[in-house]
Order: C-alpha cells, then sequence, then structure tokens
C-alpha cells in the first residue's frame, strides 16, 4: 500500500470501509495504518469477532480500556458528559468526570464514546470484521460516520458478502457518512513475485494461493512446510465455525478436486436444491469456495482445499470419495484417471484397480505412453496393490516403455521389480524382455541389455510368443558388436518362435526386424518385402510397429544412400502416427531426418532443430547422438572444426551401441584430424572405426571411413595397405545395394590411381556424379575437387575450370567457405577471364564474357544454344554461367530472369 492510499483512507475527517474476501489481507491493512501513524497520534484497535452471545459496545469498550495511560493526560478536557461511562469503563473510574449519569441511554453513551474519542489532536479508530459486531457496536460506527470529527478517523473492515442482506439483520456498511471504500482485490502474479524475490517461487505461491495476501505470507514466512501450521490451524477453526450446510458443500467441492457445478454438489452432499443454493452462498461469503461463473465452483485456491480435505473426518472423507467415483463412472464420459484416484482414496481396492487398468487403456489407446506409464508407477508404488495387481501392473508398464520416452526412475523400478518382488517366471520373463529391449533401443546398454534378454529365455521356454519378442530385439544388425550373422541368426530364431503365434502385433515385430534387417545389409531383394507392409492398419499396436518398420528402413535406407526414398519412408511413418504422441518414435525419426538434411545439403536449419532435439532428449540420452553426429557434419562443413569436434565426440559416447553412428562418429573425428594435419591422429580414429565394421562384417558402414582411410593411408606412404583395405572394402559390398558405399568405392579408386592423372580424373568424375545423384553435394564438391586437379596436371584448363568451378559453386551454396575460397584460388591460376599480371581484375563484378552468357541465359537459351550463338564449347559456357550466378548470389538458372539480372547487375555496380 503506498502513501496516498493509506492518507485518503486514514485523514481526519474519516470514515472509510476496506473490504475483502476472508484472507485479502484486511487485517494487513490495518497493521500498515497503524504502523505509518505518527506517535503523537492515539491509535486504538477495535477487534470485533462474532459471538453467540455478544456484549452490547464490548470491542469498543475493551478498545478504550486497554490503554489507561492515553486518557490520563487529556482528563482535565473531558465534559461532564463523558461520566456516562463510568459504569462501562471501571479502570476509567479515576479519570472520567464524577457525574451521575444514566448509562442506558445509548445516546448519550455514543455521545460519550465520540467526546472520548476526540480529546486527543488526532485520533485514528481501527476496527476489524466490523460486519461481525454487534448490532450496539455497528450503530456506534453508524453515529460516528454520521457526525464527523475533524479530529478523528475511523476504519473498518468488513467481509464481502456474496448474498443480499436478510430480513433482520443488521446492515453494514452504513448507508451514509463513508468518506472512502476500498475493495482489496487479491495480489497478481507479479506482485507475489516481488514478494517472494523468486519468480519461480512467486508463480507457484500464486498458484497454490490464489493471490490472497493473507495465505501468501503464510507460505512465505514458512518455507520447506507445505502447509503453513499456523495459517491452516485458523482456517480449520473458521470452518468448524461454518453452518452444517456451508460445510457440507465445502467438503464435498474439495473432494471433487475440481469444478464441480451445483448439481453434482447437490448429490454428493445429499442436500436439496434450495440448500444447496444457500450453502454455495454461505461458502461464497466464507472464503471456501468461488464462482467460476456458469453454475461452476471450485476451492478458493489449491492451498484452501488441501487444508480442508485433510481436516475432513476419515471415514466421512472415504464415504465423500466413494460417492464422487460413483457419480463421475455412471457419465458419458467417464474419466478413468479421476474415478480410480477416487476409489482409492475411498479404500475400495478392487474398483481403484480396475478403473487404473482402464485408465492405462485408453492412455494407450490415446497415443499417450507417458501418461500411461505415470498411471501405472504410481500404482506400483502404493502399498495397498495386491501381488497379482502388482505383477499384471508391473508387466504392463515394461510393455509401455517399448513407445515411450523412458527415463533412469522407470528402469530402476522395473529392475526392482523383476529382483525383489515375488512373480511368475512368466512375468519376470517379460518384464526383463522388455528391459533389455528398453536398454537396447534407447539407453545404448547393448551388452546389458542382451543379458536381460538372455536372462529371459529360461524362463520363457514355454512361452514363445514372449521368446520370440526378445529375440527379434537381438536381430537389428546394427545392435552390438557381434557379427550380422549372429543377429540374423537371433532373427531365425525369433521367426520360428512365432509359428504359428496369433498375437498380430508380435507378428507385426517380427516382420518389422526382418526388414529393417535387410536393408541394413542392404539386401537387393528387400524392396519387394517393402511393399507388402499394410497401409493403414486398423490396431494401433500394429500400426505402431509398422511406423517402426518404416522408421528402421528410413534409417537404413539414408546409410545406403537412398536419401529420397528414406524421406518417404518418414512421411509414411509420420503418417501413421499423425494423430498419436509418440515421443519415442518421433525422436528416432527426427533423428534421421537431420542426418538426410546434412547429407543432402540442406542445411539452413539444421544447427537450429539439431540442438532443440538435443535439448528435448538430454545431452547424455544416447537419442541425441543423431542429432549431435549432424550438428558435427554440419559444423565441419563451415570449417569450424573446434565445434564439430566436440560434437563428434559426445556422439561417440553416447553412440556405442550402434555401429553405423559410431562408425560415423570416428569419421567425422578422423576427418577434423586430417583437417588439422594429424596424420598420426586420423589414422588412429579410422583404425578404430574400420575394426567396428569388420567385426560387425557390414561394409556398407563404412562409405564415410573409406575415403579417408585411403587418403590417410596414402599420405602416410602406406598404399599397399590402401590397397587391401579397398580390396577388403570392395569385397564387402559386392552385390549390396547401398549407392553411397560405390559412391565411396570410386573415391578410394581415385585416390590409388592419382599418380595416373586420367585415370584418376575419370574415377573421380564418376564418383562425383554417384554422389550427386544421390544427393550429396559436400562430397560430389570433393570428388570435382579432385578431378579438377587432375584436369590440371594434364593440362585440360577447360575440364579444369569446369570442374574447379562446379565444385566452387557448390561450396558456396552450402556456406563452405573455406572450401569455396580453396576453388577459387585454385581457378586463378586456370581461368582465362582472369587478367594477366599488371591488369585489373574483375572481382565481384562480371566480367565481359560472364555478363554476356547469363544475358542469354536469362533469356532461356540452353548452354549448348549459348555455345554456338558465341563459339564457345558448352564446357566452357557452364564454366562462365556458373561463376556468374555466384557473383550475383543466385542458387541456379532456374530463378533467373531477365528482370532480376538487370536488378542484380545493378546492385552489384553500386555496391
Amino acid at each position: 500500500m503506498n502513501g496516498a492510499t493509506a492518507r485518503a483512507i486514514a485523514r481526519c475527517p474519516a470514515f472509510a470501509v476496506v473490504e475483502g474476501e476472508p484472507g485479502a489481507g484486511r487485517t494487513w491493512l490495518l497493521d500498515e495504518l497503524a504502523r505509518r501513524e505518527p506517535r503523537e497520534s492515539a491509535v486504538i484497535r477495535v477487534r470485533c469477532a462474532g459471538r453467540r452471545r455478544p456484549v452490547p459496545l464490548g470491542p469498543v469498550l475493551d478498545a478504550l480500556s486497554a490503554d489507561l495511560g492515553r486518557w490520563t493526560s487529556v482528563a482535565a478536557r473531558l465534559s461532564p458528559l463523558a461520566g456516562v461511562l463510568r459504569p462501562l469503563l471501571p479502570e476509567l473510574t479515576g479519570t472520567l468526570p464524577s457525574v451521575t449519569a444514566d448509562a442506558n441511554d445509548r445516546h448519550l453513551v455514543f455521545r460519550a464514546i465520540r467526546e472520548l474519542l476526540t480529546t486527543h489532536e488526532r485520533t485514528v479508530l481501527l476496527v476489524d470484521d466490523a460486519d461481525e459486531a454487534d448490532e450496539e457496536t455497528q450503530d456506534l460506527l453508524r453515529f460516528l460516520a454520521a457526525d464527523p470529527s475533524p479530529r478523528l478517523a475511523v476504519v473498518a473492515t468488513s467481509t464481502i458478502r456474496a448474498h443480499r442482506a436478510v430480513p433482520g439483520e443488521s446492515w453494514w456498511p452504513p448507508r451514509s457518512g463513508v468518506t472512502a471504500r476500498v475493495t482489496l482485490a487479491p495480489l497478481e502474479v507479479e506482485d507475489v513475485v516481488a514478494l517472494a524475490g523468486s519468480r519461480e517461487l512467486g508463480e507457484l505461491v500464486h498458484r497454490r494461493t490464489g493471490g490472497l495476501r493473507g495465505a501468501v505470507h503464510a507460505v512465505l514466512e514458512s518455507p520447506g512446510t507445505p502447509v503453513p501450521a499456523a495459517w491452516s490451524a485458523a482456517l480449520v477453526a473458521r470452518f468448524a465455525k461454518a453452518d452444517p450446510g456451508c460445510a457440507r458443500v465445502v467438503e464435498a467441492a474439495v473432494v471433487f478436486g475440481r469444478p464441480v457445478s451445483g448439481g453434482e454438489l447437490a448429490i454428493v452432499s445429499g442436500l436439496d436444491e434450495d440448500a444447496v443454493i444457500d450453502a454455495l452462498l454461505s461458502a461464497l461469503d466464507a472464503g471456501f469456495l468461488r464462482d467460476l461463473g456458469r453454475g461452476r465452483y471450485a476451492a478458493r485456491s489449491p492451498l484452501v482445499a488441501e487444508v480442508v480435505h485433510a481436516a475432513i473426518p476419515g471415514p466421512r472423507r472415504c464415504h465423500l470419495h466413494g460417492r464422487v467415483a460413483r457419480l463421475l463412472s455412471a457419465g458419458d464420459e467417464p474419466d478413468a484417471p479421476r474415478i480410480a484416484q477416487h476409489h482409492r482414496e475411498a479404500g475400495e481396492l478392487g474398483e481403484w484397480v480396475r478403473w487404473t487398468s482402464a485408465a492405462v487403456d485408453g492412455a494407450v489407446t490415446e497415443g499417450k505412453p507417458e501418461e500411461a506409464v505415470r498411471l501405472l508407477e504410481t500404482a506400483l508404488e502404493d502399498e495397498g496393490l495386491s501381488r497379482a495387481d502388482r505383477e499384471n501392473f508391473a508387466v504392463r508398464l515394461s510393455r509401455v516403455t517399448a513407445y515411450e520416452l523412458v527415463k533412469e526412475p522407470t528402469v530402476r523400478l522395473l529392475r526392482t521389480a523383476v529382483r525383489d518382488w515375488p512373480m511368475s517366471k512368466s512375468a519376470r520373463g517379460e518384464i526383463r524382455i522388455n528391459i533389455g529391449r528398453l536398454l537396447i533401443n534407447q539407453t545404448g546398454q547393448i551388452d546389458a541389455g542382451r543379458s536381460e534378454i538372455q536372462l529371459a529365455v529360461a524362463d520363457l521356454s514355454g512361452h514363445r510368443a514372449l521368446l520370440a519378442r526378445g529375440l527379434v530385439t537381438l536381430a537389428l544388425p546394427h545392435v552390438g558388436a557381434v557379427p550380422v550373422e549372429e543377429n540374423l541368426r537371433w532373427l531365425d530364431q525369433a521367426v520360428r518362435a512365432s509359428e504359428g503365434v496369433r498375437d498380430v502385433e508380435l507378428l507385426a515385430a517380427v516382420t518389422a526386424n526382418r526388414m529393417s534387417s535387410r536393408m541394413q545389409v542392404a539386401d537387393p531383394g528387400v524392396w519387394q518385402d517393402v511393399g507388402t507392409l499394410p497401409a493403414s492398419p486398423r490396431s494401433a499396436d500394429v500400426r505402431r510397429q509398422v511406423c517402426r518398420t518404416y522408421i528402421n528402413l528410413a534409417d537404413a535406407a539414408a546409410w545406403n544412400g537412398y536419401y529420397p526414398v528414406a524421406r518417404s519412408y518418414l512421411a509414411t511413418a509420420r503418417r501413421l502416427i499423425q494423430d498419436e504422441h509418440q515421443p519415442y518414435l518421433e525422436a528416432l525419426a527426427a533423428g534421421t531426418d537431420l542426418r538426410l538434411d546434412v547429407a543432402m545439403g540442406l542445411w539452413s536449419t539444421v544447427d537450429t532443430e539439431a540442438r532443440a532435439l538435443v535439448a528435448r532428449m538430454g545431452e547424455d540420452a544416447s537419442l541425441s547422438a543423431e542429432p549431435l553426429l549432424a550438428l558435427g557434419w554440419y559444423d565441419f562443413g563451415r570449417g569450424r572444426r573446434a565445434a564439430a569436434l566436440r560434437d563428434f565426440d559426445a556422439a561417440s559416447a553416447l553412440s556405442a551401441g550402434s555401429v553405423p553412428l559410431q562408425a560415423s562418429s570416428f569419421a567425422g573425428r578422423a576427418a577434423v584430424r586430417l583437417a588439422g594435419k594429424d596424420l598420426a591422429a586420423a589414422r588412429r580414429l579410422v583404425e578404430y572405426g574400420l575394426e567396428n565394421v569388420r567385426r560387425k562384417n557390414n561394409w556398407v558402414w563404412a562409405a564415410e571411413l573409406l575415403p579417408l582411410a585411403v587418403r590417410i593411408l596414402i599420405g602416410q606412404g602406406e598404399t599397399g595397405i590402401a590397397e587391401t583395405l579397398l580390396a577388403e572394402y570392395q569385397e564387402g559390398i559386392t552385390g549390396r545395394d547401398a549407392p553411397l558405399a560405390h559412391a565411396a568405392d570410386l573415391f578410394c579408386q581415385g585416390l590409388l590411381a592419382r599418380p595416373h592423372a586420367a585415370e584418376a580424373a575419370e574415377l573421380f568424375s564418376r564418383s562425383a556424379r554417384c554422389y550427386q545423384a544421390l544427393p550429396r553435394p559436400y562430397a560430389a564438391a570433393g570428388a570435382e575437387e579432385l578431378a579438377g586437379e587432375c584436369h590440371a596436371e594434364l593440362g585440360d584448363h577447360e575440364r579444369v575450370l569446369g570442374a574447379l568451378t562446379s565444385a566452387e559453386t557448390t561450396y558456396r551454396a552450402l556456406d563452405s567457405l573455406a572450401d569455396a575460397q580453396r576453388c577459387r584460388r585454385a581457378l586463378a591460376a586456370h581461368d582465362p577471364d582472369i587478367p594477366r599480371r599488371g591488369r585489373r581484375g574483375y572481382g565481384k563484378a562480371l566480367s565481359p564474357r560472364e555478363l554476356e552468357v547469363v544475358g542469354l541465359a536469362a533469356r532461356n537459351l540452353t548452354n549448348r544454344q549459348i555455345a554456338e550463338r558465341l563459339f564457345l564449347s558448352a564446357r566452357t559456357v557452364e564454366v562462365h554461367l556458373g561463376r556468374a550466378l555466384a557473383k550475383l548470389d543466385l542458387p541456379s538458372r532456374a530463378v533467373l530472369s531477365e528482370e532480376l539480372l538487370r536488378d542484380r547487375v545493378a546492385a552489384s555496380k553500386t555496391a
């Protein structure tokens, strides 16, 4: 409260009324006014409280006799009229005049009290809860309001009443004489933040208290205490005084725990319609409930609800929760989680288990696995759960983890269940299977996951479907360090175990991993099987399995170099779960998408999206390996080696369970070392990566490693080892449908053929075309650049210009400026348009020939038509056009027009 407000309320003469709901801070405001008064002022506090048998004028007489010293100094100023108060204030017998008068004359008493209050130069009468005062006290206050004194200021507080006055009730506040009327509103969020000194704490306290000042101060003054003891005791005491109808409707509202209608309150409280209306009005007046509008009511604040709920006697509280549960379950759309909670509070365990199961079913059906996990974990932590129900819920929790991003506490809970809880062998085995799947798929703990599945096999000897589910998890070739052949043996065992099983979701899982395995090893025959996948499965479980299949296929197709195909698979996967929230599957798809963006040169959003995905998954989560890997290659392409190395290191640490991710992260780390001329460190890194691939025996995953390895070995004079390595690689990819691997093979052949410039140039050019067809533009530009170097050795200037210009244009489009500048320097030695020493170059301006070529291109002439008109070769036209587009900052000739060309040329001249 600011000073201006205080002066407006308590100036003399004044009669101010301060209104607010219970707990709004009325007493606090009176305390503030008293504190601000100068010492010479007489401040008199009158505290009114509703009593069953009130004493007329009791609160005022108590206040007047509280400080006898204040009247002694002004005794000489009192007229004989004040003597009428001697029977009422025996403590002041020595101060008041000894005049006999009738103390029963109300008018004389009121005048005497007024005289006593105005003997000081300034008196401030602060009356708390005036609306609860006895009628004599209220009549006195009306008397003071009607006849103000320049020496007296009265400030009286009262509770805002929601209901109309009832005949026979005293009317408050006074109808006349009120000089100021203030309504205390709840504190705003910013007010509580200022009091708390912290936005997070302030917002939390505001939500719990509803902004009521008394509750806010109580909470802030009791840090670490869930419910402030003194404030809670005062609220319980106030609630105990409420009339029975009010208490019953408040109990019903807080037991509901959500906004509720008057009709629902009537059913649960057992009151009839008229009684409920009166009870609601009383509850609103007392500050226990708040009116949300349109016939909906709720507890005044979460804190009020918590305290009142705890104050309801246990048997009655259980009875009310049971009534609420039965009312909700009879609705058209029963809220299963809430019904289950009410049955648990009522102690009705059988119904609690039944409705919890229904709630979990609903969450899974609606594609909300995180909600299903929360419900199951809450139930499993309840000591009231029977052994059979605990086993059932533990199994269900382990199943839900297949599609949820599971946190460590969930893993610990499941491990505790299989280790410590009594349960059947089949249940323990299934939980172990699902723990193993979780560890392998989400945390990268391959060995631990495999161990869990192997432990489960003994428990599941008679349960073929569950056994197949575990074996199929080990079947994907990218999992673990064992050879692909072992993964495929597990797949065969899973297929045999699933024969005759009617579980369509399991059969879909086996099919998913069989197709994914074949795609990961680049089996040419897999494409026919992909066409047999159902387009729109009716079963939600099967739909998720098919979605997972397409994501796995997209991942494998991306490693193989089928980028547009991978994109289409991801689009299909997203369509299948477009109406569900599947964070695990969505994260897998997002990671593959980022890897495709980097490979295809679509770099504009990689940095932002990759960092967002890492933030969402957590920096230490295995699912962050892929976005970190994408960031590494992106940073490397931009010439930020230190940042790239950090990203590659982080990706490597998180991807221990995935051989292709490990191979790519080793390739990235080696590329950074090679760029820094540290051949020894680069060689160690590629050897580690190649050893993983060699152990796995799936060489299609070495497509990023091989070019680096061959280049390093040649740089160290180990050409023979490089040739042997390439031969091993070629043998490993023979018969595999992996365009990226074959493009890398051509590139490595070009490196080894480098002493023979013509042969090497041809191999590099073929490699560049293969990379560009994927498309993988950064790798294509690298191959073009090396082809240009070979043409330079052969003295073929036209091909030099074509290759280097193509490489430079690609690098600039990717914003790989260091690479582009390197090509620019190489071009400077061979470009016939660059003037000889002593003459001025064109810099960023178009040369006459470039201007001529780009002008014809803007008129939609093809390169061949331009070549015929200018008597040039088509290759030379391509060189001039590429350089002109780069200078004009245009991505391709597709956007070129005569108008755009004029604007760009004019702008370049102005610049």
